[in-house]
């Protein structure tokens, strides 16, 4: 989320919460090839559409009690510390798509395939002046990767390239990759793995959701905003620990089953990148992107309904004269429609 823009359109009362289609993606149908859905892994467990809605049988987690929270700085020259905050809880719609096919990465002697899971997201704010109004819209896809043999030709799967030797397996710490198209002039190419993954990865619950280990409030600069109740910072307690609402969802839904992953643009086994547009590089330029994702079932081997995340967006952002680095900072728990 990288909503800049400080001022309300409009009055809380002539906003309308929106109607969620059934799918934020209409992919086209074909039946042969099929929707390519084994490739995709453990990730094909995310394909359909999620929303904030109550968590089991509790009055938590729906568009008016989600299990979410965003921290989020915008710089202001108006303001003797350079900064505000944009502090708030949100509701969302996201749909995950997968394609009628494969991108093949080929290298000459074998291939990568790239199995994709388009997505679509939508956010809203779920409280404060300006509730029901979408603050962030964003796009992008998921690959999971895996190695095998390169055919010789363009269209046929036979005969294939030699190679002397196996062919290597894709890492475990970079087999999954995320890109996201962030329409504020962001590009983002985060890798990660699996935990556990090929042969453990279905973890028995509940998600052991911890708490939140990195730079919260930056350092060098006038940090009260962040301890001080105000219109801009609603919650100054969960600036303490960012993921205790998705430690509250797994309290109250707790989970027999899960799937844990996460990428990082700083990966050292595959470091990823950001791009920005130069009015972003001079105000507030993204420089990393890390998130982890928590996958949960309710049975063994049942449907996993639950998606808990987390994301941290670091951005250095001119204040007073020097470069500061504020963590945006973002949570939600999800539940499949």
């Amino acid at each position: 989320m990288s909503e800049k823009d400080t001022t309300y359109i409009g009055k809380t009362s002539g906003i309308t919460p929106p109607v969620f289609p059934d799918s934020l993606i209409n992919e086209p149908v074909q039946t042969n090839p099929a929707a390519n859905v084994d490739g995709l892994g453990p990730l094909s467990h995310l394909i359909g559409t999620w929303t904030n809605q109550n968590l089991g049988t509790t009055n938590g987690g729906g568009t008016a009690s989600p299990y979410s929270y965003n921290i989020m700085p915008l710089p202001t020259g108006s303001e003797a510390s350079g900064y505000i905050l944009k502090n708030f809880k949100y509701y969302e719609e996201i749909t995950f798509s997968p394609i009628n096919g494969t991108a093949p990465n080929r290298g000459g002697d074998y291939i990568q395939n790239a199995n994709v899971l388009f997505y679509e997201q939508r956010i809203y704010f779920a409280d404060g002046p300006a509730k029901d109004r979408l603050v962030h819209a964003e796009n992008g896809s998921w690959l999971f990767l895996i190695t095998g043999p390169q055919s010789e030709e363009p269209y046929a799967s036979t005969p294939v390239v030699p190679h002397n030797g196996p062919i290597p397996d894709q890492s475990v710490a970079t087999n999954v990759a995320k890109q996201i198209s962030v329409p504020h002039g962001n590009s983002i190419l985060a890798q990660g793995g699996i935990m556990g993954y090929p042969n453990s990865y279905l973890q028995n619950g509940p998600a052991p959701i911890g708490t939140y280990s990195g730079t919260i409030i930056p350092s060098g600069i006038d940090t009260t905003q962040y301890t001080t109740k105000s219109v801009g910072n609603p919650f100054p307690a969960l600036n303490n620990n960012p993921n205790q609402p998705l430690q509250d969802g797994v309290a109250a839904n707790s989970c027999a089953q899960y799937i844990q992953w996460g990428v990082d643009t700083e990966n050292p086994a595959a470091k990823g990148s950001v791009t920005n547009i130069p009015f972003e590089k001079q105000k507030a330029n993204v420089v990393d992107y890390s998130a982890n994702y928590w996958l949960q079932a309710f049975t063994q081997g049942g449907e996993f309904t639950q998606l808990s995340y987390n994301q941290t967006i670091l951005m250095n952002i001119p204040i007073n004269g020097k470069i500061v680095k504020f963590p945006h900072i973002t949570c939600n728990t999800l539940t499949k429609k």
